[in-house]
């Protein structure tokens, strides 16, 4: 028999009661709101990493061209050794989230990218026969940095957001990355006016990273236990519906991601999004100002839009995706159904907007941003549903699925480039709404409910 003193008050059946009603009395108390506040963190740097990116790969390339004397064929090559970079890091990166969470890698990568912007200043200083591979170098460097940033997000997001929220919250992050890229045209300009020359413009625009990673770091823990703040009221809302028999890190499963129907699916419909979807992030400005000849202001206007309406898109069809499986109990087409839709569409208003003439600015304006709209319907379920099929392993297979898009998406620029320098216009729209025909197909290969078994 053992004696009182050999067991510990928590073993004992008062001791077990005592915790019982403690855990009770826990829960009775409002839940904590520290997961908001990490879900306004993450938002804050998605609009900084989007005015960084398209400052750099976007709305500087008119200026670009002029003063360093490039074409479009190079600054479509500069915009594909971005996209080459960041596919490469994608995997990496989110697996380096799984294994390490997020606190020092998201830092790491913000600080080293965030120096890199500045550093492209330099370029005007650089001997011209030296100055496009200067700008590719750097670009691919500031690539590989950038990679890592959203899957590291999802893993936190996956650890930090209650199940039901996933979709919602993921939607969240990437209306603020559309705020960021709404926003930077007008931001460039304004610094460039204010500044007199957009080497400045970078290192102003650098400097908005560096001071977030500041705030972060000293703040962030990986998981919400690690959190003082967090209440255990809070603790459980966000454990609820997930599997918790698993917390300590086990080995990715490849195999079963590589004969996965719906990773697939997943990771090529992202990739045919990449493939028609990065025209609106890196090269609109550049087809708008040096190919219909419109001015800086209808150019600004006219980039910006379509990334102001997506930013309606990216939480709609998050919190659509998860009032669907709420509504219905049917997670595989409460991921599924908005984002093909919406990819359809994007794909037709896309290719309507090719026979737009100058003189239609407003209808021109209209169908560029209701094809952005819809193909940023699909971002909250995308993200959500890597979560859902990975869980413990969210960030490799968001890496997984953003690299796809990286590199299908670095074909569509190379391509894009060589087409507008031959003013092929029309067939570069044909082949962009043909792969949101196949992006839309791809989603109905996606199925939520069939997820991967770390011990399968």
């Amino acid at each position: 028999m053992v004696s009182g003193s050999e067991l510990a008050m928590g073993e004992t059946p008062a001791g077990k009661a005592m915790n019982l009603q403690a855990d009770v009395n826990a829960l009775s108390v409002p839940a904590s709101r520290v997961r908001y506040r990490v879900l306004g963190f993450a938002c804050i740097l998605a609009v900084i990493t989007y005015i960084q990116r398209l400052g750099l790969i976007r709305d500087s390339g008119p200026e670009l061209k002029k003063t360093l004397g490039l074409n479009d064929a190079q600054m479509g090559d500069i915009g594909a050794a971005f996209l080459v970079a960041y596919g490469i890091c994608q995997v990496p990166g989110g697996w380096l989230a799984d294994r390490l969470g997020g606190r020092h890698l998201i830092t790491a990568l913000v600080l080293g990218w965030s120096l890199l912007v500045g550093i492209v200043g330099l370029a005007v200083v650089m001997p011209p026969t030296a100055v496009f591979q200067f700008l590719v170098l750097v670009v691919f460097c500031f690539g590989l940095l950038q990679a890592g940033i959203f899957p590291a997000w999802s893993r936190v997001v996956a650890d930090w957001m209650p199940v039901r929220d996933r979709a919602s919250a993921q939607g969240t992050i990437w209306t603020f990355s559309r705020l960021g890229g709404a926003v930077v045209a007008f931001v460039f300009l304004g610094l460039l006016a204010l500044l007199g020359g957009w080497p400045r413009v970078f290192w102003v625009i650098a400097s908005l990273g560096i001071a977030w990673a500041f705030v972060f770091w000293p703040w962030f823990r990986n998981r919400p236990a690690e959190m003082s703040r967090v209440n255990a009221s809070e603790l459980a809302r966000i454990a609820a519906g997930r599997d918790t028999t698993a917390r300590r890190p086990t080995a990715v499963p490849w195999h079963q991601m590589l004969t996965s129907v719906s990773v697939w699916a997943i990771c090529l419909m992202y990739g045919f999004i990449g493939f028609a979807g990065n025209f609106f992030t890196a090269t609109l400005p550049r087809y708008l100002h040096d190919h219909r000849h419109l001015s800086d202001t209808e150019t600004a206007w006219l980039s910006s839009l379509p990334l102001a309406f997506s930013m309606v898109a990216c939480i709609l069809g998050g919190v659509l995706s998860d009032w669907m499986i709420r509504r219905t109990g049917n997670r595989k087409w409460g991921r599924r159904l908005g984002g093909s839709i919406g990819l359809a569409f994007a794909g037709l208003t896309l290719l309507a907007s090719a026979w737009v003439p100058n003189s239609s600015l407003w209808l021109l304006a209209i169908l560029l941003s209701t094809s952005f709209f819809c193909n940023d319907l699909s971002m909250g379920p995308a993200w959500a549903s890597c979560a859902d099929i990975a869980e413990r392993h969210a960030g490799s297979l968001s890496g997984a699925m953003n690299m796809t898009g990286a590199f299908i998406g670095a074909l569509g620029r190379s391509l894009e480039g060589r087409l507008l320098d031959r003013h092929a216009y029309e067939v570069m729209f044909v082949i962009f709404a043909c792969s949101y025909g196949i992006a839309a197909l791809c989603w109905l290969g996606v199925d939520v409910t069939k997820r991967l078994n770390p011990r399968g």
